[in-house]
């Protein structure tokens, strides 16, 4: 049976040349490490965290065991990796498209917008790095803690107090876990109303 495709990190995975015997050294080596982190992506998207294993991965990816480890420790600094990297781009999505709008409500919507598209674009990631997370450790944990304080400046500054901005981000959490635990694409497509009108409430400024 031929293997599903496989599961791309929402558009962050460079295509890189596939003959690799071409390459320089360096050029395999970041070849061989992105797709080492759409493969613990897909692993995890298939059977979970727990289940996921690294003889998992590197099939998927194509590579060693050696090669593995020379690149992470473990599966889970694999899987922190990828959180981190998917996390990083999308923090810069919302700061890119809040620079295009005037502060405020139309510029509140607008990375709300983006946020949503993001999710949609590639919900099994998504899922992986919004749901699964929550059961790959202490400190994927902390790592989610960090990307959310990261996602209430990107999305509000710090105009609003640090503490109001977590609660925000987790009430936005909320409602996108809800929505791909499901697996439904349309709910996470209809979300981006009713998530700017909580802020505005959370906020307590309906015009903001």
């Amino acid at each position: 049976m031929p293997r599903e495709p496989r599961v791309r990190l929402a558009e962050i995975v460079r295509e890189l040349p596939r003959r690799a015997h071409k390459l320089s050294r360096s050029a395999v080596a970041e070849s061989q490490h992105w797709r080492m982190l759409e493969a613990v992506t897909e692993a995890v998207g298939k059977r979970g965290y727990a289940e996921a294993s690294v003889a998992e991965i590197v099939d998927i990816a194509g590579v060693s065991r050696k090669t593995f480890y020379e690149h992470f420790r473990d599966k889970e600094h694999c899987f922190l990796t990828a959180f981190e990297v998917l996390s990083e781009r999308v923090v810069e999505a919302l700061v890119a498209e809040g620079a295009k709008h005037p502060a405020g409500k139309v510029r509140c919507r607008a990375q709300i917008a983006k946020y949503i598209d993001v999710l949609v674009r590639d919900p099994i990631a998504a899922r992986v790095f919004n749901v699964d997370v929550l059961a790959a450790g202490d400190r994927a944990l902390d790592a989610r803690e960090r990307v959310n304080a990261s996602f209430g400046l990107a999305m509000f500054g710090r105009a609003v107090p640090a503490e109001r901005r977590v609660a925000i981000i987790g009430g936005i959490h909320a409602l996108s876990v809800a929505a791909l635990r499901d697996g439904d694409v349309g709910k996470l497509e209809q979300l981006v109303e009713p998530v700017c009108s909580f802020i505005a409430s959370a906020l307590g400024s309906p015009g903001r």
